[in-house]
């Protein structure tokens, strides 16, 4: 699939398959996560792989309907470090945490190309970070459950998107681009 065509197509997935992904396979969605942009190639992201059932079930108690986060094979916690205190205005704007979603994201697509399915869990961070003993300087930004999906997704329905008319102003809020 093309890159337009993985983002197209891509869906959440909350039922998975019982069956390992191999770590070769964890590595390659891991290294789509290196490669998105960020403030000043400040990079501000890092990861834990979670396998344990009892971990990924206590996380699930902090992720409000996401129950499902405690059957994946597996889950991917971003985790979002200080960056070097140079940059320090871009930190207090939030763009690592932003830049840290582009890595998530980037791990979505590379997962769904091969077959694989994730999901954005919205998560109480604090508690998450203290069961993954997550230092109190950095932000717990999700826990992504990663597995083959149970079932074969239906394609999106394109009536069910905003139209991109919809979104799109011209130079300033509210001004519509003029057909």
């Amino acid at each position: 699939m093309d890159v337009s065509e993985v983002i197209r197509k891509r869906c959440s997935i909350r039922q998975f398959r019982d069956r390992v992904i191999p770590d070769d396979v964890i590595h390659r969605i891991l290294e789509a996560a290196r490669w998105a942009p960020s403030p000043f190639n400040t990079q501000p992201w890092e990861f834990i792989i979670i396998k344990n059932k009892e971990t990924l079930k206590a996380i699930s108690k902090y992720a409000r309907y996401s129950g499902y986060l405690s059957e994946a094979p597996l889950a991917i916690a971003v985790i979002v470090p200080p960056i070097n205190p140079k940059f320090s205005w871009v930190e207090s704007i939030g763009e690592p945490r932003f830049a840290a979603a582009m890595a998530v994201q980037n791990m979505m697509l590379a997962a769904w190309e091969i077959g694989i399915g994730t999901c954005w869990v919205s998560i109480e961070r604090d508690r998450v970070a203290e069961i993954l003993e997550v230092p109190k300087t950095h932000f717990v930004l999700t826990v992504m459950p990663i597995g083959y999906p149970e079932v074969t997704p239906s394609a999106h329905d394109e009536n069910l998107r905003k139209k991109i008319d919809d979104a799109i102003y011209n130079e300033k809020y509210e001004v519509k681009v003029e057909k």
